[in-house]
């Protein structure tokens, strides 16, 4: 079977002949000769160091979830060039996190042929996800949760691309503090600056009608948001019956409190938007607040909205609605529904980030050093994922189509990437090695979320291999 399956495999540089390892060093060499931008002072990394930054960048970016000292050790296992957690803390702390998001954006254009819906659209997603911190009583990300407990906590906003499986952009903010449309739109106005068609998925969370007509305005920005369809959902939505829909909608959106006085009870769908007390409305979601507007008193903000039914009737969740600007022309109910669901893969990419890659196992409670590991774990998704695309997929026969599995590509490559050794040879063996071990794809599955609450693993309970 084994020599079966080694016939099977071909490896295929399919991003431009590109070496993703000796692409990695690159992108670090290129920092360290700039270190100075990265920096905290222009005195930092002057001295000669046992450890220096380019070995420094390549420690932090390959931290699983071991202890501290056994991420040293097994990165330095010759004791003559081993230093000490304390060296490495104080190397650290010259560093800005902005470091490591710079090599994530480096990989995130590395790949040079795209997937694109319809050979048209580059598929994103936006969604957050929160990551707990050792608590530190002087975090700026200190929060309160409901049952009266204090603990640390922040939310990562990723713009990830659904179809070639890369983080493009994140924002990370305080879990207290947190604005998910804010940290959306910033990044989706980033994204519009690169002058190609994309499609932009976001969940509930996300609606609103300021963010709606910004995606309206954007130049090359098409979106699909999914809406509540009963409480906490425009009006207009709430008011359409139990049957499927394809309509357009225009709401008349204002920002002065006189004008909604005067005529609400003329207009039947006004919206006012933006006041202070928002008494107009008996009962408000929490989701669902209009704070901030960016454009005239009066719009007419328009867009497309899609009701379909998801489930059999009288069960939970039984109709799903999409706001979407796309022609229905081209895109009709059934297609929508394929649309959406891609978003699925940005939830697949954070369980991948936390637990495959110990994205959730930090190694200091310093608010600092917790951003600079989260923009490391993004930056090695993407060359894992990078990896992954290089491999080409193997013959099978079978009852399932495969893929490779993403949690031992994540094993390889800190292996490989460990070795310090960039040769085409040694990245060839290293596609055979990550397409050796496959997953079955099965389609259609549905398991239900069991949510659980997951406490910070202390320091001294780490993994000691």
């Amino acid at each position: 079977m084994d020599f079966y399956f080694l016939q099977s495999v071909q490896v295929n540089f399919t991003i431009g002949d590109s070496n993703i390892l000796k692409l990695m060093d690159s992108i670090i060499n290129k920092i360290a000769d700039n270190i100075h931008d990265f920096s905290v002072s222009d005195q930092a990394f002057t001295r000669c160091r046992k450890l220096n930054s380019t070995d420094l960048i390549k420690l932090i970016l390959n931290m699983g979830a071991g202890s501290l000292n056994s991420e040293i050790f097994h990165a330095f296992p010759d004791i003559n060039s081993r230093m000490t957690a304390s060296a490495f803390e104080q190397q650290k702390a010259k560093l800005k996190p902005e470091c490591f998001k710079e090599i994530m954006l480096e990989l995130s254009r590395a790949n040079n042929v795209l997937q694109l819906l319809d050979n048209q659209y580059l598929v994103v997603a936006i969604d957050g996800s929160d990551f707990d911190q050792p608590f530190n009583p002087e975090s700026e990300n200190i929060f309160r949760g409901k049952d009266g407990r204090i603990y640390c906590q922040l939310h990562v906003n990723a713009l990830y691309d659904v179809l070639n499986k890369l983080y493009l952009d994140m924002v990370i903010q305080p879990r207290q503090k947190m604005d998910e449309r804010e940290a959306a739109l910033t990044m989706l106005k980033k994204l519009a600056q690169q002058e190609k068609d994309f499609l932009v998925l976001m969940d509930r969370g996300y609606i609103s009608f300021n963010l709606i007509e910004n995606c309206n305005r954007l130049k090359h920005c098409h979106y699909v948001m999914r809406s509540k369809s009963g409480d906490g959902a425009f009006k207009e939505i709430v008011a359409m019956s139990n049957h499927e829909y394809d309509i357009d909608l225009s709401c008349r959106v204002t920002s002065s409190h006189y004008y909604y006085v005067t005529h609400k009870d003329t207009e039947k769908f006004l919206h006012l938007i933006l006041h202070k007390k928002h008494h107009y409305k008996a009962v408000r979601s929490k989701n669902t607040r209009d704070q901030r507007w960016d454009f005239e008193d009066m719009c007419d903000v328009r867009f497309r909205v899609c009701k379909f039914r998801i489930n059999p009737p009288g069960s939970d969740d039984e109709w799903e609605v999409l706001i979407t600007n796309l022609d229905r022309n081209e895109y009709p109910l059934a297609r929508m529904k394929e649309i959406y669901h891609l978003r699925w893969g940005i939830e697949t990419s954070f369980r991948e980030l936390k637990y495959d890659l110990s994205g959730i196992q930090f190694h200091s409670k310093k608010d600092q050093f917790v951003y600079m590991e989260i923009y490391a774990h993004f930056a090695m998704y993407n060359a894992v994922s990078l990896s992954i695309i290089a491999s080409s997929k193997p013959y099978t026969q079978g009852k399932y189509q495969y893929q490779i599995d993403f949690k031992m590509a994540c094993c390889i490559w800190r292996r490989y990437f460990s070795i310090s050794d960039n040769s085409d040879k040694n990245f060839t063996q290293l596609l055979l090695d990550v397409a050796f071990y496959l997953t079955p794809i099965r389609p259609g599955r549905k398991d239900k979320r069991n949510l659980k609450v997951k406490l910070v693993v202390g320091f001294p309970y780490r993994l000691a291999a």
